[in-house]
């Protein structure tokens, strides 16, 4: 074997086989059985000779086992017979491990026959902290030094203060234990990489504990440094990317959960672009539209929407009425608000809901709380707020006056006594819509309640309150139609006109003319007069 074939692990270091440090000496056959031990190895290796005699050197120098068994007894016969020191990690009986020098010498038969080699085991842990510490000691970057075994054998003042443990915290810790669980595959098959192939250089993101217990997920360079006779092992350069990692984590988890929002979201949500076709639409979108993602996507949502005429990238909200492609109508509410800052060439994101529903039940309330049921005629309520605003228009312009005109229907209680109550209920509903034909289109009729009606009439005087107060009693003198029989009823009404009263009392005035009628024997109308 040519020496630069040699592994790493057992190249020659600069000290040389007389070393007056005290060891513990070994004798090996060329198999490499240790065949005679020292008493020293107790207390070096923790083994008793006798325990220790018969096994192979690789119990307690594993990597000179392993170059045994590559190379073969020739490596051995030419490392001893030169005298070689290599450096290993000598391992105790108790599985304890330190970095050693393991010096070899030839045994020689009398004949001068090499028959094997002495050993003799010293603890470098020492001298090898000193050359490093030398050799990195202007060096600022987080350094840690790897033993063959993967044990953390040094690291540099950055290094512990990045992970806030001291060296003797540190030493000697296999990196496996401040490597964070699922990582430490990825680390133990970089190393290997690096044993392989010394040439090579392995960069990797790894998490690492720090001493607070928190992971610190950590930029690592390794590269192989086992035949420097300064460092021996694997150097790593630590570069603390935790908070960038912790950025991009969060930039992640923020768009994840916003794409989980807009896509789990009941409101349609749709990207438009600054020429105004569609980019992006979530699943309520095309489930509101009634229309599939690929229908939507280059499209012009803001004209399909009825806005086309706004401007992208501009706040803007309205209700449109949209034509679903089932046949129905939608009530739809859209916004549209600018992308980005100032919206700046990004376009607008555009949120729709169907109001469809709401506004129907808004529709719904509103015309049970101003509308009579039976009639479809406004209430007594509505009727009040008509006034108000014809009192209002009455004073701000040089119109005409107002009219209210108090209806109540004579004889309606027999023909509800004789026929029923839905019988009474379609007299009142026949009645309702006559008075309505028989006003002005401008004109209000409404339903005060039970069989009492009023009709309000703006821009009027007398004349022309007097015609309508007669189509009034025309129209409700025909008989009215109940399916079974026709019936008749009469109307006594009361006209009270503003001027002179004011507009607040009309209502009040034809309520007391409409009386005056009805005590006069039904019939008729009367005005009522200041």
């Amino acid at each position: 074997m040519r020496p630069e074939d040699e592994p790493s692990a057992v190249r020659e270091a600069s000290r040389p086989v007389g070393s007056s440090r005290t060891g513990c000496c070994l004798s090996l056959d060329l198999e490499g059985t240790i065949v005679w031990v020292a008493p020293t190895s107790l207390d070096v290796l923790g083994w008793p000779p006798a325990e220790l005699s018969g096994r192979h050197v690789s119990v307690v120098a594993p990597q000179l086992g392993r170059a045994l068994d590559r190379a073969g007894r020739a490596w051995l016969l030419r490392a001893g017979a030169a005298g070689t020191t290599v450096v290993d990690v000598a391992v105790r009986r108790d599985g304890d491990a330190f970095e050693a020098f393991v010096d070899l010498a030839a045994k020689l038969s009398t004949g001068g026959e090499v028959t094997g080699a002495t050993a003799i085991v010293r603890d470098a842990t020492a001298e090898l902290h000193s050359r490093r510490s030398r050799r990195l000691a202007r060096d600022r970057e987080s350094v840690l030094i790897l033993g063959y075994d993967l044990a953390i054998r040094h690291a540099t003042p950055a290094a512990t203060a990045l992970l806030g443990l001291a060296a003797a915290d540190l030493f000697p810790r296999g990196s496996g234990r401040i490597v964070h669980p699922d990582d430490r595959v990825a680390v133990g098959e970089a190393a290997h990489r690096l044993l392989a192939d010394p040439q090579h250089v392995e960069r990797l993101t790894t998490r690492l504990r720090d001493a607070d217990g928190r992971w610190r997920s950590i930029e690592v360079t390794l590269s192989n440094c086992l035949g420097d006779p300064d460092l021996r092992g694997l150097v790593a350069r630590l570069h603390d990317v935790t908070d960038q990692i912790r950025t991009q984590e969060e930039a992640h988890l923020s768009a994840a959960l916003h794409r989980a929002m807009v896509e789990t979201s009941e409101e349609g949500i749709a990207v438009i672009g600054e020429d105004g076709a569609t980019r992006y639409v979530n699943v309520a979108t095309t489930r509101i539209l009634g229309r599939s993602s690929d229908e939507l996507y280059g499209l012009d949502l803001p004209a399909l929407l009825g806005g086309g005429d706004r401007a992208v990238g501009v706040q803007a909200r309205q209700e449109i009425v949209y034509a679903h492609p089932e046949g129905l109508d939608r009530i739809l509410a859209v916004t549209s608000s600018p992308l980005g800052e100032d919206g700046a060439g990004l376009g607008s994101l555009l949120t729709v809901t169907d109001v469809t529903e709401t506004r129907l039940s808004e529709r719904d309330l509103r015309q049970r709380a101003l509308y009579d049921s039976l009639t479809g005629l406004p209430n007594r309520y509505l009727v009040r707020d008509r006034l108000e605003m014809a009192a209002a228009r009455q004073q701000r312009a040089d119109s005409g006056g107002t009219a209210v005109l108090f209806i109540d229907l004579d004889g309606f209680k027999p023909v509800n006594d004789t026929h029923g109550h839905e019988a009474g209920d379609e007299l009142l509903r026949q009645v309702a819509g006559r008075l309505v034909a028989a006003v002005r289109t401008t004109d209000t009729v409404g339903r005060m309640g039970g069989d009492e009606f009023v009709v309000v009439c703006e821009d009027v005087d007398d004349a022309s309150t007097s015609v309508v107060a007669a189509r009034v009693q025309a129209t409700l003198k025909r008989p009215f139609d109940l399916g079974h029989e026709h019936v008749g009823i009469d109307a006594s009404v009361g006209v009270a006109v503003s001027p002179p009263f004011p507009v607040e009392q009309l209502v009040q005035e034809a309520d007391a003319a409409m009386y005056r009628s009805k005590r006069a024997g039904g019939g008729a109308t009367t005005v009522a007069q200041p």
